[in-house]
Protein backbone atom coordinates (compact mmCIF):
# COMPACT_ATOMS: atom_id res chain seq x y z
CA UNK A 1 0.00 0.00 0.00
CA UNK A 2 3.28 2.42 0.87
CA UNK A 3 4.65 1.83 -2.56
CA UNK A 4 1.17 2.17 -4.45
CA UNK A 5 0.61 5.79 -2.14
CA UNK A 6 4.11 6.57 -3.01
CA UNK A 7 3.29 6.02 -6.77
CA UNK A 8 0.26 8.06 -6.98
CA UNK A 9 2.40 10.59 -5.19
CA UNK A 10 4.72 11.13 -7.77
CA UNK A 11 2.40 10.69 -10.68
CA UNK A 12 0.40 13.89 -9.54
CA UNK A 13 3.76 16.18 -8.99
CA UNK A 14 5.24 15.02 -12.51
CA UNK A 15 1.55 15.94 -13.93
CA UNK A 16 1.76 19.49 -11.19
CA UNK A 17 5.20 20.13 -12.72
CA UNK A 18 4.04 19.59 -16.41
CA UNK A 19 1.19 21.99 -15.63
CA UNK A 20 3.56 24.45 -14.23
CA UNK A 21 5.61 24.67 -16.94
CA UNK A 22 2.84 24.76 -19.36
CA UNK A 23 2.00 27.91 -18.34
CA UNK A 24 5.53 28.67 -18.06
CA UNK A 25 5.84 28.11 -21.95
CA UNK A 26 2.61 30.12 -22.24
CA UNK A 27 4.07 33.42 -20.19
CA UNK A 28 6.66 33.19 -22.66
CA UNK A 29 4.75 34.58 -25.41
CA UNK A 30 5.09 38.12 -23.99
CA UNK A 31 8.91 38.09 -25.39
CA UNK A 32 7.58 36.61 -28.56
CA UNK A 33 7.48 40.15 -30.65
CA UNK A 34 10.44 39.69 -32.83
CA UNK A 35 10.16 43.19 -34.65
CA UNK A 36 10.31 45.00 -31.45
CA UNK A 37 13.15 42.77 -29.86
CA UNK A 38 15.20 43.95 -32.71
CA UNK A 39 14.23 47.66 -32.70
CA UNK A 40 15.34 47.08 -28.64
CA UNK A 41 18.60 45.82 -29.82
CA UNK A 42 19.69 48.13 -32.08
CA UNK A 43 18.47 51.10 -29.85
CA UNK A 44 20.25 49.77 -27.20
CA UNK A 45 23.65 48.79 -29.67
CA UNK A 46 23.66 52.51 -30.70
CA UNK A 47 23.59 54.16 -27.02
CA UNK A 48 26.99 51.82 -26.55
CA UNK A 49 28.42 53.18 -29.70
CA UNK A 50 27.18 56.79 -28.30
CA UNK A 51 28.75 55.79 -24.41
CA UNK A 52 32.06 54.54 -25.77
CA UNK A 53 32.94 57.67 -27.42
CA UNK A 54 32.49 59.51 -24.09
CA UNK A 55 35.64 59.49 -22.52
CA UNK A 56 34.10 59.56 -18.76
CA UNK A 57 30.97 57.12 -18.71
CA UNK A 58 31.18 54.72 -16.13
CA UNK A 59 32.41 51.04 -16.57
CA UNK A 60 29.41 50.13 -15.01
CA UNK A 61 26.95 51.60 -17.49
CA UNK A 62 29.11 50.23 -20.39
CA UNK A 63 28.85 46.37 -18.27
CA UNK A 64 25.06 47.22 -18.25
CA UNK A 65 24.72 47.79 -21.51
CA UNK A 66 26.40 44.85 -22.60
CA UNK A 67 24.54 42.52 -20.07
CA UNK A 68 21.29 43.92 -21.55
CA UNK A 69 22.26 43.72 -25.47
CA UNK A 70 23.67 39.93 -24.51
CA UNK A 71 20.05 39.05 -22.92
CA UNK A 72 18.22 40.32 -26.36
CA UNK A 73 20.84 38.23 -28.30
CA UNK A 74 19.69 35.25 -26.34
CA UNK A 75 16.22 35.65 -25.67
CA UNK A 76 15.54 33.14 -28.71
CA UNK A 77 17.60 30.32 -27.10
CA UNK A 78 15.99 30.75 -24.36
CA UNK A 79 12.81 30.58 -25.76
CA UNK A 80 13.61 27.28 -27.47
CA UNK A 81 15.05 25.89 -24.26
CA UNK A 82 11.90 26.61 -22.33
CA UNK A 83 9.76 24.98 -25.51
CA UNK A 84 12.25 21.55 -25.28
CA UNK A 85 11.19 21.71 -21.59
CA UNK A 86 8.15 21.47 -22.12
CA UNK A 87 7.71 19.39 -25.04
CA UNK A 88 10.23 16.98 -23.05
CA UNK A 89 7.71 16.56 -20.77
CA UNK A 90 4.58 16.39 -22.37
CA UNK A 91 6.06 13.32 -24.44
CA UNK A 92 6.50 11.72 -20.68
CA UNK A 93 3.00 12.44 -19.94
CA UNK A 94 2.10 10.91 -23.23
CA UNK A 95 3.77 7.53 -22.60
CA UNK A 96 1.77 7.73 -18.87
CA UNK A 97 -1.16 8.30 -20.86
CA UNK A 98 -0.73 5.18 -23.18
CA UNK A 99 0.62 2.99 -20.56
CA UNK A 100 -2.60 3.93 -18.59
CA UNK A 101 -1.19 5.55 -15.68
CA UNK A 102 -2.56 8.56 -15.51
CA UNK A 103 -6.40 9.91 -16.07
CA UNK A 104 -5.02 13.26 -17.36
CA UNK A 105 -5.06 13.24 -21.27
CA UNK A 106 -4.34 15.42 -24.33
CA UNK A 107 -5.72 17.31 -27.29
CA UNK A 108 -3.81 18.78 -30.42
CA UNK A 109 -5.79 21.37 -31.76
CA UNK A 110 -4.51 21.39 -35.76
CA UNK A 111 -5.96 23.87 -38.55
CA UNK A 112 -5.35 23.98 -42.12
CA UNK A 113 -5.14 25.29 -45.26
CA UNK A 114 -4.23 28.38 -43.94
CA UNK A 115 -3.27 31.63 -43.23
CA UNK A 116 -6.51 33.15 -44.02
CA UNK A 117 -7.95 36.64 -42.56
CA UNK A 118 -9.90 34.64 -40.26
CA UNK A 119 -7.03 33.63 -38.55
CA UNK A 120 -6.47 36.59 -36.87
CA UNK A 121 -10.05 35.58 -34.96
CA UNK A 122 -8.73 31.82 -34.35
CA UNK A 123 -5.44 33.71 -32.80
CA UNK A 124 -7.90 36.02 -30.73
CA UNK A 125 -10.05 32.79 -29.01
CA UNK A 126 -6.53 30.75 -28.65
CA UNK A 127 -5.16 33.89 -26.52
CA UNK A 128 -7.70 34.81 -24.65
CA UNK A 129 -8.23 30.97 -23.34
CA UNK A 130 -4.34 30.56 -23.03
CA UNK A 131 -4.38 27.83 -25.55
CA UNK A 132 -1.38 27.32 -28.00
CA UNK A 133 -2.51 25.27 -31.11
CA UNK A 134 -1.04 23.65 -34.77
CA UNK A 135 -1.41 25.62 -37.80
CA UNK A 136 -0.41 23.36 -41.10
CA UNK A 137 0.13 26.24 -43.30
CA UNK A 138 -0.15 26.51 -47.41
CA UNK A 139 0.32 29.54 -50.17
CA UNK A 140 -2.65 27.73 -52.58
CA UNK A 141 -4.00 31.31 -51.31
CA UNK A 142 -1.27 33.28 -52.14
CA UNK A 143 -0.03 36.38 -50.75
CA UNK A 144 -2.95 38.11 -49.70
CA UNK A 145 -5.87 36.84 -48.11
CA UNK A 146 -8.78 34.53 -49.88
CA UNK A 147 -11.60 35.58 -47.57
CA UNK A 148 -10.26 39.57 -47.91
CA UNK A 149 -7.79 40.48 -50.27
CA UNK A 150 -7.22 44.00 -49.26
CA UNK A 151 -4.64 41.96 -46.47
CA UNK A 152 -1.62 40.60 -46.87
CA UNK A 153 -2.16 36.96 -45.60
CA UNK A 154 1.71 36.54 -45.10
CA UNK A 155 1.92 38.67 -42.76
CA UNK A 156 0.19 35.93 -40.10
CA UNK A 157 2.66 33.90 -40.36
CA UNK A 158 4.69 36.64 -37.98
CA UNK A 159 1.42 36.50 -35.76
CA UNK A 160 1.22 32.71 -35.20
CA UNK A 161 4.62 32.52 -34.11
CA UNK A 162 4.56 35.70 -32.18
CA UNK A 163 1.76 33.75 -30.15
CA UNK A 164 4.21 30.52 -29.98
CA UNK A 165 2.26 28.38 -32.16
CA UNK A 166 3.13 25.14 -33.80
CA UNK A 167 3.78 26.44 -37.64
CA UNK A 168 3.68 23.04 -39.96
CA UNK A 169 3.77 22.38 -43.26
CA UNK A 170 0.66 21.46 -45.54
CA UNK A 171 2.78 21.79 -48.74
CA UNK A 172 2.96 25.12 -50.88
CA UNK A 173 0.08 24.52 -53.41
CA UNK A 174 -2.24 21.87 -51.94
CA UNK A 175 -2.80 20.47 -55.45
CA UNK A 176 -3.69 17.05 -54.41
CA UNK A 177 -6.21 17.12 -57.91
CA UNK A 178 -3.91 19.22 -59.27
CA UNK A 179 -0.32 16.82 -59.94
CA UNK A 180 1.00 17.45 -55.70
CA UNK A 181 1.08 13.62 -55.31
CA UNK A 182 1.99 12.35 -59.23
CA UNK A 183 5.72 11.51 -57.86
CA UNK A 184 7.49 11.61 -54.73
CA UNK A 185 9.73 14.34 -55.86
CA UNK A 186 6.24 16.38 -57.25
CA UNK A 187 5.24 16.39 -53.22
CA UNK A 188 8.73 16.87 -51.56
CA UNK A 189 9.02 19.65 -54.01
CA UNK A 190 5.73 21.31 -52.58
CA UNK A 191 7.06 20.40 -48.91
CA UNK A 192 10.68 22.61 -49.69
CA UNK A 193 9.02 25.27 -51.37
CA UNK A 194 6.61 25.66 -48.21
CA UNK A 195 9.58 25.36 -45.65
CA UNK A 196 11.15 28.20 -47.35
CA UNK A 197 8.18 30.28 -46.98
CA UNK A 198 7.69 29.68 -43.42
CA UNK A 199 10.83 30.51 -42.75
CA UNK A 200 11.36 33.57 -44.79
CA UNK A 201 8.40 34.91 -42.91
CA UNK A 202 9.12 33.40 -39.79
CA UNK A 203 12.67 32.58 -39.43
CA UNK A 204 11.27 29.27 -38.13
CA UNK A 205 12.49 25.68 -39.56
CA UNK A 206 9.50 23.66 -39.50
CA UNK A 207 9.59 19.71 -39.33
CA UNK A 208 5.69 18.45 -39.25
CA UNK A 209 3.95 18.05 -42.27
CA UNK A 210 0.42 16.86 -43.15
CA UNK A 211 -0.88 15.32 -46.32
CA UNK A 212 -3.24 17.75 -47.72
CA UNK A 213 -6.48 15.74 -48.06
CA UNK A 214 -4.96 12.98 -45.71
CA UNK A 215 -2.71 10.33 -46.38
CA UNK A 216 -5.08 8.53 -47.86
CA UNK A 217 -5.14 10.71 -50.33
CA UNK A 218 -2.33 9.77 -52.12
CA UNK A 219 -2.78 5.72 -51.50
CA UNK A 220 -5.97 6.70 -53.37
CA UNK A 221 -4.07 8.06 -56.15
CA UNK A 222 -1.19 6.15 -56.33
CA UNK A 223 -1.60 3.12 -54.15
CA UNK A 224 0.94 2.37 -50.93
CA UNK A 225 3.66 2.02 -52.69
CA UNK A 226 3.51 6.07 -53.74
CA UNK A 227 2.67 7.03 -50.54
CA UNK A 228 5.63 4.88 -48.79
CA UNK A 229 7.87 6.87 -51.38
CA UNK A 230 6.82 10.02 -50.53
CA UNK A 231 7.10 9.41 -47.04
CA UNK A 232 10.81 8.32 -47.13
CA UNK A 233 11.28 11.52 -49.04
CA UNK A 234 10.10 13.26 -45.70
CA UNK A 235 12.06 11.24 -43.22
CA UNK A 236 14.93 11.95 -45.45
CA UNK A 237 13.86 15.68 -45.16
CA UNK A 238 13.86 15.05 -41.46
CA UNK A 239 10.12 15.51 -41.47
CA UNK A 240 7.28 13.97 -39.59
CA UNK A 241 3.89 13.56 -40.62
CA UNK A 242 -0.53 13.94 -38.65
CA UNK A 243 -3.20 13.15 -39.62
CA UNK A 244 -6.17 13.74 -37.07
CA UNK A 245 -8.50 11.23 -34.88
CA UNK A 246 -11.69 13.88 -34.38
CA UNK A 247 -13.27 16.37 -36.43
CA UNK A 248 -15.92 18.87 -36.92
CA UNK A 249 -16.58 18.25 -40.49
CA UNK A 250 -15.70 22.09 -41.55
CA UNK A 251 -13.25 20.42 -44.32
CA UNK A 252 -16.87 19.79 -46.15
CA UNK A 253 -20.06 20.61 -45.82
CA UNK A 254 -20.74 21.66 -42.28
CA UNK A 255 -24.02 23.83 -42.55
CA UNK A 256 -24.30 24.93 -38.76
CA UNK A 257 -23.16 25.22 -34.91
CA UNK A 258 -25.23 21.76 -33.68
CA UNK A 259 -23.70 19.62 -36.59
CA UNK A 260 -20.36 20.64 -35.73
CA UNK A 261 -20.86 20.35 -32.22
CA UNK A 262 -22.50 16.51 -32.53
CA UNK A 263 -19.54 15.83 -35.35
CA UNK A 264 -17.04 16.79 -31.81
CA UNK A 265 -18.81 14.81 -29.79
CA UNK A 266 -18.98 11.31 -32.09
CA UNK A 267 -15.36 11.27 -32.38
CA UNK A 268 -13.61 12.77 -29.26
CA UNK A 269 -13.16 9.36 -27.37
CA UNK A 270 -9.48 8.85 -26.52
CA UNK A 271 -7.02 10.10 -23.91
CA UNK A 272 -4.87 11.50 -26.86
CA UNK A 273 -6.51 13.11 -29.81
CA UNK A 274 -5.81 15.30 -32.84
CA UNK A 275 -8.14 17.52 -34.00
CA UNK A 276 -8.63 18.43 -37.33
CA UNK A 277 -10.23 22.49 -38.48
CA UNK A 278 -9.68 24.34 -40.95
CA UNK A 279 -9.01 28.32 -40.15
CA UNK A 280 -11.25 29.72 -42.54
CA UNK A 281 -14.38 28.53 -41.68
CA UNK A 282 -17.08 30.57 -39.60
CA UNK A 283 -18.60 27.50 -37.51
CA UNK A 284 -15.54 26.26 -36.21
CA UNK A 285 -14.53 29.96 -34.96
CA UNK A 286 -18.32 30.00 -33.42
CA UNK A 287 -17.56 26.20 -31.83
CA UNK A 288 -13.94 27.06 -30.46
CA UNK A 289 -14.41 28.75 -27.46
CA UNK A 290 -16.94 26.00 -26.14
CA UNK A 291 -14.91 23.45 -27.37
CA UNK A 292 -11.90 24.25 -25.41
CA UNK A 293 -13.90 24.90 -22.15
CA UNK A 294 -15.46 21.58 -22.91
CA UNK A 295 -11.75 19.82 -23.47
CA UNK A 296 -10.51 21.00 -20.29
CA UNK A 297 -13.73 20.19 -18.28
CA UNK A 298 -12.60 16.49 -19.56
CA UNK A 299 -9.30 17.00 -18.12
CA UNK A 300 -7.94 17.34 -21.24
CA UNK A 301 -4.62 19.47 -21.73
CA UNK A 302 -4.15 21.66 -24.69
CA UNK A 303 -1.19 21.94 -26.45
CA UNK A 304 1.32 22.26 -29.42
CA UNK A 305 2.42 19.08 -31.78
CA UNK A 306 5.87 19.15 -31.32
CA UNK A 307 8.17 16.28 -33.60
CA UNK A 308 8.86 14.01 -30.90
CA UNK A 309 5.06 13.04 -29.88
CA UNK A 310 3.72 10.01 -30.14
CA UNK A 311 1.24 11.16 -32.69
CA UNK A 312 3.80 11.90 -35.02
CA UNK A 313 4.90 9.14 -37.66
CA UNK A 314 8.35 9.07 -38.83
Amino acid sequence: MGRNNGKIKFSIAIINIVLVLVLLFFSYQKYQNIKTLNSKKDKIKEEYQVLMKDQNIDENEINEINNKINELENIDETILNKKNEVFKLASELEKKIKNKETDKKIVYLTFDDGPYYNTYKVLKILKENHVKATFFTTNVNGEHCYDNRNYVCHDVYAAIAKDNHTIANHTYTHGWNRGLYKSADSFIDAIKRQEELIKSKTGLVTNIARFPGGSGTPIAQRGRSGLNAMIEKLRENNYGWVDWTAQDGDGGYLPNYDTGWKNLMQSINEPLEVVLFHDYHAVTTAILPNFIKYLQEKNYIILPLFYDSVMINK
